[in-house]
């Protein structure tokens, strides 16, 4: 096969046009957000929240937009095109549309869903311990 080229799923979502990459989006936005209130930058019934791309008890985004209505089938639509145009805004010398790949995937293993989960050597994070809420 042949690279087409890749987009960027935060240029995609809206992320990069009011953050300036996901880890601002995520990590750090609330914080700057608690700080300009602190130094009075923000009113005071401003309220903070923690940036999330989807949150599935509301169906929507906090933060972005993009993944609202995750089962909306027009939502998905609309999602896809943006999809699309974003690609043909990169690289605008591909067809509007390729050729399905090859689908390389040749079956199911015996028992396979019931394998036991082993991390062992995964890479240690403390993602959870640094969490902020």
């Amino acid at each position: 096969y042949e690279e087409a080229g890749e987009i960027f799923l935060d240029e995609l979502v809206g992320i990069t046009e009011k953050y300036s990459d996901y880890n601002e989006f995520w990590n750090t936005s609330f914080t700057h957000c608690m700080r300009d209130k602190v130094q009075h930058k923000l009113p005071k019934d401003h309220i903070c929240r923690h940036n999330k791309e989807y949150d599935p008890e509301s169906d929507g985004g906090v933060g972005t937009s993009f993944w609202d209505g995750k089962h909306d089938t027009e939502k998905c639509t609309e999602r896809l095109e943006a999809a699309r145009r974003l690609f043909k805004q990169k690289f605008p010398d591909y067809p509007e549309h390729l050729d399905e790949p090859a689908c390389e995937f040749d079956m199911y293993y015996d028992g396979e869903f019931d394998w036991k989960v082993n991390h062992t050597h995964a890479e240690k994070s403390d993602w959870w311990e640094n969490r902020m809420d």
